[in-house]
């Protein structure tokens, strides 16, 4: 079981206001990747992904013409994983880059109910967190 988080400052601020009940048993960490996107290299990304999953397929013709990193995120949100090849998943969250899956965190949190939710987030924030490291030049 995942149990660290890695926040943003502002996805701290929402873990601040849940429950005492909730925040128990997890730990927090500071996201401080700073990786800058742009519409051009994430389209680009998005173009090159090479899919197997239907719904993956569906998904990417969507995410192509969502113009907006708020029209991808709430896209990302209607998206079910159940049941996606694990090489599928990993090569879709290289392609969406950490802006959107940030953006998908900070939604996530303010809703979460149980534990269950919180690990969602945490493997989440892990990605984003890898995703960081590989696309920034050291």
């Amino acid at each position: 079981m995942i149990t660290v988080l890695y926040l943003t400052d502002a996805e701290r601020a929402i873990w601040r206001m849940l429950s005492q009940e909730a925040q128990e048993g997890w730990t927090i960490e500071p996201e401080n990747g700073n990786f800058r996107d742009s519409p051009q290299r994430r389209e680009m990304r998005l173009h090159l992904l090479k899919l197997r999953d239907p719904k993956l397929l569906d998904f990417q013709e969507k995410a192509k013409k969502a113009n907006t990193m708020e029209a991808l995120t709430a896209l990302i949100l209607t998206m079910d994983l159940k049941n996606v090849n694990d090489a599928d998943v990993a090569e879709l969250f290289f392609a969406i880059g950490p802006g959107p899956i940030g953006r998908v965190v900070e939604s996530i949190l303010a809703t979460v109910t149980k534990d269950e939710d919180i690990e969602g987030v945490a493997a989440l924030t892990l990605i984003r967190r890898s995703l960081y490291q590989a696309m920034t030049p050291t």
